[in-house]
C-alpha cells in the first residue's frame, strides 16, 4: 500500500477544500510578492493570452500554473513568505539562452537543474528569482 506524500510544512495553501485567490496569494507571499508581481506583469504584457489556473498537490498544496493556450509555461508554488517558481525548457530554448546575454547564468543553473525526458527543469526561490532572467527563460520557452 502506498503511503500518502507528506505536505510541505511551508506550503502557503495546504487546505484542498479552499482554493486561493489573488489577494490570498499576495498576502501569503509577503516579501516574495514584488518579484512575482513583476514576472506576472511582464509575462501578461508580452503575452496577453496567458491565463492562470490553480491546481492542488498533496505535497505542496495549491499552486498556480501559467498557461499559453494549453502549454504550461510556469509553475508558481507559494510558500509562507517565499515562492518556488519552476519551468521546464527543451534543448532549443536552452541553446538560445546559452548564446544570449544570460549565457553565464544559464550555464551555472544547468549544473544543478534536473533533467527529464520532456526537458530540463529549472527552479527558483525568492532569493534566486531575478525577473529579468526569468523573462529571458520564458521568452526562450515561448519561442521554442
Amino acid at each position: 500500500m502506498k503511503t500518502k506524500p507528506a505536505m510541505d510544512p511551508a506550503a502557503a495553501f495546504p487546505d484542498a477544500q479552499r482554493q486561493p485567490d489573488d489577494a490570498a496569494l499576495q498576502a501569503a507571499l509577503d516579501r516574495a510578492a514584488p518579484p512575482v508581481e513583476a514576472i506576472l506583469a511582464n509575462l501578461r504584457s508580452a503575452q496577453p493570452a496567458v491565463v492562470t489556473a490553480w491546481q492542488f498537490s498533496e505535497r505542496s498544496g495549491w499552486y498556480m500554473l501559467l498557461l499559453l493556450r494549453k502549454r504550461r509555461l510556469l509553475y508558481l508554488v507559494p510558500k509562507r513568505d517565499d515562492v518556488r517558481v519552476m519551468m521546464i525548457l527543451g534543448r532549443k530554448a536552452i541553446a538560445q539562452l546559452q548564446e544570449g546575454p544570460f549565457a553565464k547564468q544559464t550555464s551555472k543553473l544547468l549544473k544543478t537543474a534536473k533533467r527529464y525526458p520532456e526537458g530540463t527543469a529549472f527552479s527558483f526561490d525568492r532569493k534566486s528569482l531575478k525577473p529579468e532572467l526569468l523573462a529571458a527563460f520564458l521568452a526562450a520557452k515561448i519561442t521554442h
